[in-house]
């Protein structure tokens, strides 16, 4: 019969009907083959023209829709006729490769036509490409192509020339930045390259669908500094449904900002992917001091204590953004923030907390947690305290949070065999009532025993470093014993590393307070140097730097460094008396970034010095004042979480 061709209306399906046509093989015949007859087809069958065209690999200029140069077979089944699903009719295969039946060369491209079954009406026929001959290899594109058929049959072309609904099936990706590294701290913006290819290994290309769509993300940015920009839309991650041109990462220049690595996968295929990483040149600053806390003991050892909070630009006499009251029945002798800003107390039931005839703590410490920004007379959301049926009791002279921001406390236990003796505590985050540790250790020999401990915190691992006076039966041992996090659940650890109190290390018992670390893991331990002689002589602040390291055994060589700090000296003979209630805590040190943060409590001032200097250096900035509300400050925590004010980049000149 005579094929009368007609002029074809093309539409682009939703996306949805990429999905429909790589999921069924061919079941009918090659072209021109006899097959097995539909078994239930539309009333009625007209032929219709296919033709397909397969673009030239030398051709440059990108064309709508999208089929493969590398499509040596292509398999077209009727799938609907105004709307209505139809069955039984057999998919015919074509072979799209020079020399087949049908197809010819034409202007540099070969163009293949064959006969395919449809029907009078609003046809659609699915289509699926293949990389090799009689549908099989890797399927490159699949979709659908929509035509306008007559009582007298019709016509399909397929092309890159035509609005097809035909997508891209991919089989790998191509991911790049350009630039691919940029100035910590100055805006820029890169360009992304993203290209899709098929299992043919030819790019994907044209306004068409892809058969599933590329999930664009970036990873590691904490800061969220970057963005990915396309098509009007932007974020941290983007959906990328068909090729992209355009697409850009921008940075907006935060100096906090780490490296980051921008992803490129296909949705539901985990196996296909790709990633390009950014980089930052130059060092990281110190984090900007948002909130620095302080622990102010007041006249009376800690009864009716207050924390007060200051703003990370204040200076001189400034006056606290909030001020809480603590009880006015416990002995407050720590704090703690954690990273949602709530606010731990430590307490005391009496002012020493621990039983002088054996070194237990009593059953009346506790720790009061404070919402962020508890103010005035605010009560605790939550209160840690004793707990019987584990033998467990408190000793929060001084405390610490782990990495997800669990409690680190001193105290005693039974718990991990602990046996009820005095151990360090290790709560899960979250902690209240009468809780139990989820872990603790102990010391073999010598041992904790109260009060021996000056200074308590860990580094980025979860290493323990424990500062104070250790028990034997045969007297004191001094020291800053490190303790692996691994051994977080023993009652007799060896410490793996030990800096001895002694001359060499310039550490003395009764002048020495207690320890922080800065990032890199140096040592800082504070202590008082007296001076003058005879019964009233002066003390003067120090802050005495040891190398990093968790291990080593005793290491008992001289300090790196000492730093003198100016303004951190008092002529008060009480600051060398063990019976006065500030002696213990003069001074008292805080690292935060590059800054050396310290609490005098003679003299009723917070001081910030730079935490790499060595000799006498003098403070950046100093709290100190009649507004300011500092009343014996014993304790400090600064944070990056900014209150009402600004926050200030750490050691600000």
């Amino acid at each position: 019969m005579n094929v009368k061709r007609w002029i074809v209306a093309i539409s682009i399906a939703a996306l949805s009907a990429c999905g429909g046509g790589g999921g069924n093989l061919p079941n009918g015949p090659v072209v021109n083959s006899p097959g097995n007859g539909p078994t239930s087809p539309p009333t009625k069958l007209v032929n219709v023209s296919v033709s397909v065209t397969i673009p030239s690999k030398s051709q440059r200029r990108v064309r709508p829709g999208y089929v493969s140069v590398n499509t040596q077979s292509l398999v077209i089944e009727l799938a609907s006729v105004d709307g209505n699903g139809v069955t039984g009719v057999n998919p015919t295969t074509i072979n799209t490769v020079a020399g087949a039946h049908g197809c010819k060369e034409s202007s540099g491209q070969l163009v293949c036509t064959a006969t395919a079954s449809g029907s009078p009406g609003s046809d659609v026929f699915s289509v699926t490409t293949y990389a090799g001959q009689n549908a099989v290899g890797a399927v490159l594109s699949v979709g659908s192509v929509s035509a306008q058929i007559g009582s007298g049959g019709g016509g399909v072309p397929i092309n890159n020339q035509l609005s097809l609904s035909l997508c891209g099936v991919i089989a790998s990706l191509e991911l790049s930045l350009s630039p691919n590294s940029g100035k910590r701290g100055k805006a820029s913006t890169s360009a992304v390259t993203l290209n899709a290819f098929d299992g043919s290994g030819a790019q994907i290309v044209g306004p068409s669908d892809y058969e599933a769509p590329i999930a664009l993300e970036i990873q590691g940015d904490t800061d969220n500094a970057f963005a990915l920009h396309a098509g009007g839309k932007s974020g941290a991650t983007l959906t990328i449904v068909k090729p992209t041109s355009g697409i850009t990462l921008s940075y907006d220049g935060n100096s906090q900002a780490a490296p980051i690595t921008v992803a490129a996968g296909v949705d539901g295929l985990g196996s296909i992917g790709k990633s390009a990483d950014f980089a930052l040149k130059g060092k990281v600053p110190p984090p900007p001091v948002g909130t620095i806390y302080a622990l102010n003991l007041g006249t009376n050892d800690g009864l009716g204590a207050t924390v007060t909070e200051y703003a990370g630009k204040s200076n001189g006499n400034a006056a606290p953004e909030n001020t809480l009251n603590l009880s006015s029945k416990l002995y407050a002798r720590s704090i703690a923030v954690d990273s949602s800003g709530n606010l731990y107390v430590g307490y005391f039931g009496n002012a020493y907390g621990f039983n002088p005839s054996n070194g237990t703590p009593i059953t009346g410490n506790e720790v009061a947690v404070y919402a962020k920004g508890a103010t005035g007379n605010a009560t605790p959301t939550a209160v840690i305290n004793s707990d019987t049926a584990t033998q467990t009791t408190l000793f929060p002279i001084f405390m610490s949070l782990d990495s997800s921001g669990g409690l680190v406390t001193y105290g005693a236990t039974g718990v991990c065999k602990n046996d009820g003796n005095d151990a360090v505590l290790i709560y899960p985050a979250g902690a209240n009532g009468k809780a139990s540790p989820a872990d603790a250790w102990g010391f073999a020999s010598p041992t904790l025993r109260y009060a021996g401990p000056t200074g308590l915190t860990l580094d980025a691992s979860g290493n323990f470093y424990v500062n104070g006076m250790l028990y034997t039966t045969l007297g004191p041992s001094y020291g800053l014993y490190v303790v692996p996090t691994s051994d977080d659940c023993d009652p007799s650890v060896s410490p793996a590393r030990t800096i001895p109190w002694q001359s060499s290390t310039k550490l003395e018992p009764g002048e020495t307070t207690n320890v922080s670390l800065n990032s890199s893991g140096e040592i800082y331990i504070a202590n008082v140097e007296l001076e003058g002689s005879g019964s009233y002589p002066s003390c003067q602040g120090l802050a005495n730097v040891y190398s990093a390291g968790a291990s080593g055994g005793s290491t008992d060589g001289a300090p790196l460094r000492v730093l003198t700090l100016d303004t951190v000296y008092t002529t008060n003979s009480q600051c060398s008396s063990q019976r006065n209630d500030l002696q213990p805590f003069f001074p008292t040190i805080a690292l935060y970034g590059s800054s050396l943060f310290v609490a005098d409590d003679f003299n009723n001032a917070v001081d910030e010095f730079s935490a790499s200097g060595s000799g006498t250096v003098k403070p950046s900035v100093r709290i100190t004042g009649s507004s300011t509300g500092l009343n014996a400050p014993i304790a400090l925590v600064i944070t990056s979480v900014s209150g009402q004010a600004q926050a200030r980049p750490a050691h600000s000149q």
